[in-house]
């Protein structure tokens, strides 16, 4: 009996995790929206990148990049992207860096301290296609009173057609859907802290 229990978790787990992977939202799949503001979180040179074309392009008034770690500058930043000038001056005039967010929910509440102090109300949300399904769940329920909208990076090593057959992606995907899967029970587990 345990033994049936313990196999139909797991096939229940891997059905999962395939609708997980086959749902995970394409990069560009939409034409961005214009809002008040973008809110990159760091995980990825991509990332930056994407945010800081939106920002260009007039996707938003500012950005913020949340998470950013300790020792980064703006000066790096533009080295590492090696962005021309008038990025550069979009950079140090309209991009702040945040670095106290160590998770997604701290991400999500510095993007709403900034937003609050910016009295912006529409955000733009730049992260990682496996990413975002919790990114959205735990941004959706720390702004409810926002208006936020989605664009996906798809990291260039993160085959998703064969994405069964390279152990590290299996190992990204599995642990993102789990962390996916036990978000809703992080406020039962861990105190909330909002301000």
């Amino acid at each position: 009996m345990v033994l049936t229990i313990l196999l139909l978790v797991c096939a229940y787990f891997l059905a999962g995790l395939q609708h997980f992977v086959l749902s995970l939202p394409k990069a560009d799949q939409a034409a961005s929206i214009p809002t008040d503001g973008i809110v990159v979180i760091t995980g990825g040179q991509q990332r930056l990148a994407k945010g800081l074309d939106l920002l260009q392009n007039g996707a938003g008034k500012a950005l913020l990049v949340s998470g950013v770690g300790p020792g980064v500058s703006k000066a790096i930043l533009a080295d590492n992207l090696k962005l021309d000038k008038a990025a550069i001056v979009l950079l140090d005039c309209c991009v702040t860096l945040e670095f106290e967010a160590s998770d997604t929910r701290g991400n999500a509440l510095a993007a709403r301290q900034w937003a609050t102090a910016n009295q912006f109300r529409s955000l733009q949300l730049v992260t990682a296609n496996y990413h975002m399904p919790r990114a959205k769940s735990v941004f959706a329920q720390r702004m409810p009173d926002f208006t936020l909208h989605y664009s996906a990076v798809s990291p260039t090593d993160l085959d998703l057609e064969t994405w069964w057959k390279t152990p590290p992606i299996i190992r990204l995907l599995v642990r993102e859907y789990a962390k996916y899967l036990t978000e809703p029970l992080a406020d039962l587990i861990l105190p909330r802290v909002d301000d």
